[in-house]
């Protein structure tokens, strides 16, 4: 029993429920505007509860839970070695019996793993989150020959393009809390970890140091990104006035509350949500429930030109989350609901007409 763990039980009276109560609708009827008239809308709910036996397969998990390692099937004769064990018998031997072989914890991806950004409900909250394939060693150095699909994970912050591709070197580490399934494990380029991490085994979670978004180090800010900052927090400033004076825009950043240290080539600021409302002040606040860094923060001056007048300088500027997606805006933890209520707030500020597209000018 890896560092004599037990199976996880929940406590008498404690057991969380499979439908966090987050997501269930609150009771009630709204009306909705449609084409032809007034609509009365519902909330309602339908589900399907469910179990299901790991079958076969539980030895594995029972392995990852308890043991806190890994395993395969080895076909004795062609010396096939498949990981996870997802058969029994190999079939290019005339289905002789393979047997289980225990395996390293360090491995080679099998190619640049997928980012998934906008998760079914059953992910909320673990996005953005990467899922991808690696080829783990055994115990002679050669890999195994089928790659094992496991979540991928990184140090610096949320997971983005750039930081695993194919043949990347990982190493496999466990949660500290383990229930029996292949979210007990994730997967850590071996470029992250010191030397006494890479040779302990089991690594466990807790044993590595994440959101190190320091390491992103800017520089000394010249005069123009301080220049460009100060403009920054000056549109928040805006912004924020703005979304005071919308419904829309106060519903989007409804029971929602966070303090956000901001780090840019330019300095750093905070955004603090709270009540519908946003705030902005100078410099970083100890404690920050969620870091973001972004190199140039002329970059989030286009967005805010937009938010606070539409059509900007001209230019379209992407939205906050697809500058996550693809690595310009860096977090510090899987948490995209912040930057997704803020990609919201433009379109709420102008359907409430608070932010009006300026009238052309008739032609003469």
């Amino acid at each position: 029993m890896a560092h004599g763990r037990k199976a996880e039980t929940p406590a008498k009276g404690k057991a969380r429920p499979v439908i966090p109560a987050a997501m269930l609708p609150l009771e009630g009827i709204t009306e909705v505007q449609a084409g032809d008239g007034i609509y009365l809308q519902r909330n309602d709910a339908m589900f399907t509860g469910m179990k299901h036996s790991q079958g076969e397969f539980s030895d594995f998990f029972l392995a990852l839970r308890d043991e806190g390692k890994l395993f395969g099937h080895r076909c004795p004769e062609c010396r096939h070695l498949i990981v996870p064990p997802f058969m029994r018998r190999c079939p290019a031997c005339n289905f002789v019996e393979m047997k289980k072989e225990y395996v390293r914890d360090t491995g080679f991806m099998a190619a640049s793993p997928v980012i998934t950004v906008f998760a079914p409900s059953r992910f909320k909250g673990q996005e953005p989150f990467g899922t991808g394939r690696v080829f783990l060693e055994a115990e002679d150095g050669k890999l195994s020959d089928t790659a094992m699909l496991v979540r991928v994970r990184t140090t610096t912050g949320t997971i983005r393009p750039g930081i695993y591709k194919k043949a990347t070197p990982v190493k496999i580490a466990f949660c500290d809390s383990r229930r029996g399934e292949m979210l007990d494990i994730f997967a850590v380029p071996q470029s992250e970890l010191t030397p006494k991490q890479l040779a302990r085994s089991p690594l466990l979670e807790s044993e590595i140091e994440w959101g190190k978004l320091s390491e992103m180090e800017f520089g000394k800010p010249t005069l123009q990104l301080q220049k460009t900052l100060r403009e920054v927090k000056a549109h928040f400033g805006k912004l924020a006035k703005l979304i005071a004076k919308s419904p829309r825009a106060t519903a989007n950043l409804a029971n929602w509350r966070r303090t956000v240290a901001v780090r840019t080539g330019g300095g750093t600021f905070s955004l603090v949500f709270g009540q519908g409302k946003l705030g902005v002040r100078d410099g970083g606040v100890q404690g920050a429930q969620l870091v973001v860094a972004i190199r140039d923060p002329a970059i989030l001056l286009a967005w805010l030109r937009e938010c606070v007048s539409p059509g900007g300088d001209g230019s379209k500027s992407p939205a906050l989350t697809d500058l996550v997606i693809e690595g310009t805006l860096v977090l510090d933890r899987p948490e995209l609901e912040t930057i997704t209520r803020l990609d919201r707030v433009p379109r709420s500020l102008r359907r409430d007409n608070v932010v009006r597209p300026p009238v052309a000018s008739a032609q003469k």
